[in-house]
């Protein structure tokens, strides 16, 4: 063990860690995750089925109170782009849309994945839709939607009121608890130099993570988005977040951890980095129509959208691009 990540101290250490001692940390997760995967990376796509929000959270462009022109793809552009990916091997698509509560725009998507599912049986579908009813959420699994993203974004619940006013920490973890119990794989994670955040609550996302007993986990660094109330502050350390990468899959060895657009925007080779550092996930953006991507701004206008450069991104960190779920994935982060 390098350190024990289970002690506080040591996590507030290894988030510090720069130079040679970053350096033996990334090595150390990276050795972790290709025992456990034999070097394998789930490759996934992304759709961003709609930017229509009705939360108000302050570090995202899409909250209800800007003025981004809002959008919904039609029934004929999503399942195009389903049949695309699917032709190109593609077997992991997340479907991301803002958190929009409508019964008429839920039942419409909801019809959309069940003619998915029945298609492409093989296909796992990745929803991020936000926080919906207990209903909603069985009507999702009764389809055979297999995976959840939902993120606390920080587990200081002062902090989260500060950043989503609009909800509460105790809420998003009630609705993780739920995505659970009906048999879920949920991913959830946070935002690493949140303005407001202390060493102390970044210590306690990590324990958090571990805490869930999830599938699959992640952090992305904060980028202040110019159309948000966080416009001016500055972005997170890239140098924290990648500790807060290594540390986490030292501390959940079978976890799927990715390497997120959002290091790509704080430092050229940013993903490639979070390779280095023990994720094993990447997300190409290469699912949503060309007309709408850059309405889809959760970090910032000038987005950052990896295709298939990034599977050469991959193949430089040595590792294998998989259209499936790699070996070693496990359900629990126990085992």
């Amino acid at each position: 063990m390098f350190l024990d990540f289970n002690r506080k101290e040591n996590i507030a250490k290894g988030l510090l860690f720069r130079n040679n001692e970053q350096k033996s940390l990334f090595e150390y997760a990276q050795k972790i995750r290709d025992e456990v995967f034999s070097k394998q990376v789930e490759v996934r796509s992304v759709i961003e089925y709609s930017n229509i929000c009705g939360q108000a959270c302050n570090y995202c462009g899409m909250n209800r109170f800007s003025k981004l022109k809002r959008y919904i793809l039609s029934d004929d552009e999503l399942l195009k782009h389903i049949d695309k990916l699917y032709s190109i091997g593609r077997r992991v698509i997340m479907i991301q849309t803002g958190e929009f509560h409508s019964d008429v725009y839920f039942n419409r998507l909801y019809e959309l994945l069940r003619n998915i599912k029945n298609k492409y049986t093989d296909l796992s579908l990745v929803c991020s839709f936000g926080c919906l009813s207990e209903h909603k959420y069985k009507k999702l699994r009764d389809i055979g939607i297999e995976r959840y993203l939902l993120k606390f974004e920080t587990s200081n619940s002062k902090l989260y009121k500060k950043a989503k006013p609009s909800s509460s920490l105790k809420n998003k973890l009630a609705h993780i608890k739920i995505l659970k119990k009906y048999g879920f794989m949920v991913s959830s994670g946070n935002i690493t130099g949140l303005p407001g955040q202390t060493p102390d609550s970044l210590i306690n996302d990590l324990l958090l993570l571990k805490k869930l007993d999830i599938p699959m986990g992640s952090t992305s660094v904060f980028i202040p988005n110019d159309m948000s109330i966080y416009a001016n502050y500055p972005p997170g350390d890239i140098h924290t977040t990648l500790n807060f990468m290594a540390i986490l899959r030292i501390m959940c060895p079978f976890m799927l951890i990715p390497t997120t657009s959002s290091l790509e925007l704080v430092i050229k080779d940013g993903q490639y980095l979070g390779l280095m550092a023990g994720a094993n996930v990447v997300t190409l953006h290469d699912g949503t129509p060309g007309k709408d991507e850059n309405n889809f701004i959760i970090y910032k206008k000038d987005r950052y959208k990896p295709k298939d450069d990034l599977l050469k991104t991959v193949a430089r960190a040595n590792l294998i691009a998989s259209s499936i779920i790699p070996q070693g994935y496990s359900f629990s982060s126990k085992n």
